[in-house]
């Protein structure tokens, strides 16, 4: 009987054990499993998306419910951090677009600079043939009128106005030449349009363009590149980094000229990419220097109005507009290497 009597109780008191503790399970997961997974969701969803806006849905105010407070705070946080590095990182690259232009602007002044003293020596010579022509024309028109023309006077007079004609014609040839140089540089350098151009002719035009400043100097400059070599890129962002490259070497590899030495630029193919080889003779880089080369405003001759934006602006060139690299090498007294590298097209690429 005692034993039936135990039987009788576990059978009552098993089913109400099992439905307490599925009551207990349920309230379990109600309050706590089934916050924490919609947590965990949100968690990969933000991870996934990296949309910080979402929010946790709090269901209690309990422990579980301060840990999505947390969560949510936390999110915030974020959100308010990203939209300040956001609205930094736009002003930083605004900044350095104006930077960009006004280098550019710059260095279109050097370039008009150096083309007026350029255009100043065939106008001049020009000038002066073109009066001596005048003289003997008018010599030549007094022999007629007074009607006593003299061969021993009349052919030295045709022969300097034949020579005079001559170096007329071939200055005002080197001067339209200079014009039409100056007119292509100057374009390129202050448009970004990707256009077909053959690279040889392109370095020509920034050496030519800088010969004034090269002149004075017993800097020599050498040009490696195959005439025929024709790609479609930018070509001002290439002239505006040979430009920087150049001036960078006269100011401080070679002091304003004071010192001589030799620049040489080598340019070949490699896998579908330019290679260019920058190489001057000039003091070099200091170690601690060499570290800081292109970062904005480091210069070396702040005393002498130096900006420290020219290696700077040149990386940006090569890395942001061509998408290529940029590396620098140099030891004290044994002159720098810049390696510039960025991928071509043939073929005009399609938009």
């Amino acid at each position: 009987t005692r034993l039936y009597w135990y039987v009788s109780v576990l059978v009552i008191l098993i089913p109400v054990a099992l439905i307490l503790a599925f009551l207990l399970a349920s309230q379990l997961q109600r309050v706590i499993t089934t916050p924490i997974n919609d947590l965990l969701k949100m968690t990969t969803t933000v991870s996934k998306n990296k949309d910080y806006s979402l929010r946790a849905k709090k269901l209690a105010n309990d422990e579980v419910g301060s840990l999505i407070d947390g969560f949510n705070d936390m999110l915030l946080h974020i959100e308010e951090r990203t939209a300040q590095l956001k609205a930094k990182v736009e002003e930083l690259t605004q900044t350095r677009h104006e930077l960009v232009q006004s280098e550019k602007m710059a260095s279109l002044g050097r370039l008009v600079a150096g083309f007026a003293h350029e255009l100043n020596t065939p106008i001049g010579v020009a000038v002066g043939t073109a009066s001596l022509l005048s003289e003997k024309s008018k010599f030549i028109n007094q022999l007629l009128e007074d009607e006593e023309v003299d061969e021993e006077e009349l052919i030295p007079a045709l022969e300097t106005i034949d020579e005079a004609s001559k170096l007329t014609l071939s200055n005002l040839r080197r001067a339209a030449g200079l014009v039409s140089s100056f007119k292509r540089t100057a374009v390129d350098q202050t448009s970004e349009q990707v256009r077909k151009f053959t690279v040889k002719a392109t370095i020509e035009d920034v050496i030519n363009t800088l010969h004034n400043k090269f002149k004075r100097t017993s800097i020599k400059i050498q040009l490696e590149c195959s005439a025929h070599l024709e790609i479609y890129s930018i070509p001002g962002t290439l002239e505006q980094i040979v430009t920087n490259l150049m001036m960078n070497s006269l100011i401080h590899g070679f002091e304003e000229g004071k010192h001589s030495g030799n620049i040489m630029i080598a340019v070949h193919l490699e896998n579908q990419h330019l290679l260019i080889n920058y190489l001057d003779t000039g003091k070099g880089i200091a170690p601690d220097a060499l570290e800081k080369v292109f970062e904005p405003f480091f210069t070396t001759h702040r005393a002498h109005g130096g900006s420290g934006l020219g290696m700077y602006i040149c990386y940006n060139l090569v890395t942001s507009q061509l998408k290529g690299t940029m590396n620098c090498e140099s030891t004290p007294d044994n002159g720098v290497n810049f390696r510039i590298s960025f991928p071509v097209a043939f073929s005009l690429p399609k938009l």
